[in-house]
């Protein structure tokens, strides 16, 4: 990936390549934005151009033999870390111990994802961390000499996975770091990020993409029609990952709504059997599933919110926008603030392990009381 193949955020490229092209590069520099923003693709891309034997002020060339390296992910002096599910007896303690899978998801994805790298860990309930092992081969992989004789770049990608222990471990190598050697952090969620580590860097935000630069994205990297790609990306919501997702995966659009649909209804109806049933199954789909559905749920209540403006709902497929023109009237300036209060701190206490059958009763028997209106029952979808 180099600059010219991604047209994403246009201004924080050309932020990049200022600071670049005045030797003003930071050694430590974190590129922060939501899941899809293009922030890894911007990440690898500067690697690239740090790299690079042939550089011009806009781009690295993409033909010489470092440009070649890094663009199958072979270059010896760029280096990735990564969130993992440690293991022991599948010795598993260390980014490089999964290097391979995390290649395989770069080369199928184009974009990462961290549920899709939880799936293709072969567990997609547990909770990566990069922790002090993963910290002290950073140590000796970034004391060591550049292998071509010129800079070193290293990756973290979801660097606020990373442990206090392998944070603290960190510190002075990011302070005082060997010549010529980039620390490139992407967090989705910069303020997670140890406060230490986080002043040691120079931060740049990256805003979410339009859809228009997702669909060109999709054209580019996949060979898709334009049409296909135009569709995907007006579902996407400005995440070129979930676009991604929706072209390798037919079904991946409608798997929440069904599940959405269902819950609304029994919190309408405080049928309080029935839910603990539901609350028993859902649970069994993991954690991390569990934050993308409430994630899911908030956008459903954003939209409602919206059609009530007249403003015309974007990023729904006909189903979800089918469902919503009847349950719409159940959302409203009466109770969105409140929904959208108990479903972000539902979210905050299941990153924090909270149990998920304690929390998913918590919620729906928050939401008995809040959907309760004097509105019609919600009939078919």
């Amino acid at each position: 990936m180099i600059f010219s193949e991604f047209s994403g955020n246009s201004l924080v490229k050309e932020q990049l390549l200022e600071l670049y092209n005045s030797n003003r590069m930071p050694h430590a520099l974190l590129l922060n934005g939501p899941e899809g923003s293009g922030h890894f693709q911007i990440g690898l891309s500067l690697a690239a151009l740090l790299l690079c034997q042939s550089p011009s002020q806009t781009n690295s060339c993409g033909n010489c033999s470092s440009c070649k390296k890094v663009a199958s992910f072979h270059h010896p002096d760029l280096h990735f870390s990564f969130p993992i599910h440690l293991s022991k007896t599948e010795h598993n303690e260390i980014s490089d111990d999964l290097r391979s899978v995390f290649i395989e998801m770069l080369i199928k994805f184009k974009c990462i994802g961290r549920n899709n790298w939880y799936n293709l860990m072969g567990n997609p309930n547990k909770q990566g961390v990069i922790g002090v092992k993963e910290s002290q081969s950073v140590l000796k992989k970034i004391n060591l000499k550049a292998y071509e004789g010129g800079a070193k770049v290293l990756i973290i990608w979801l660097a606020e996975m990373m442990n206090n222990q392998a944070a603290n471990k960190l510190l002075k190598l990011i302070e005082e770091p060997p010549d010529k050697t980039y620390f490139i952090f992407i967090t989705d969620q910069k303020e997670k990020l140890l406060p230490t580590i986080s002043s040691r860097l120079q931060h740049l935000d990256i805003p979410a993409l339009n859809s228009d630069e997702i669909e060109n994205y999709l054209v580019n990297q996949f060979q898709i029609e334009k049409k296909k790609a135009s569709e995907y990306a007006m579902h996407a919501n400005g995440n070129l990952n979930r676009a991604i997702n929706l072209h390798l995966d037919s079904e991946y659009l409608n798997q929440k709504l069904p599940v959405f649909i269902q819950w609304m209804r029994l919190c309408y109806t405080r049928n309080i059997a029935d839910t603990i049933d539901w609350v028993n199954d859902f649970s069994k789909t993991g954690r991390e599933q569990i934050k993308d559905f409430f994630s899911y749920s908030l956008e459903l209540f954003r939209q409602c919110v919206l059609g009530h403006y007249s403003i015309e709902k974007k990023g729904l497929s006909i189903e979800e926008k089918n469902f919503l023109e009847k349950f719409s009237p159940f959302i409203n300036h009466n109770n969105i603030e409140e929904l959208h209060e108990v479903l972000n701190e539902a979210y905050y206490h299941m990153e924090r392990n909270a149990n998920s059958k304690i929390l998913l009763l918590d919620v729906s028997l928050k939401l008995f009381k809040l959907l309760k209106n004097s509105n019609p029952t919600l009939k078919g979808n």
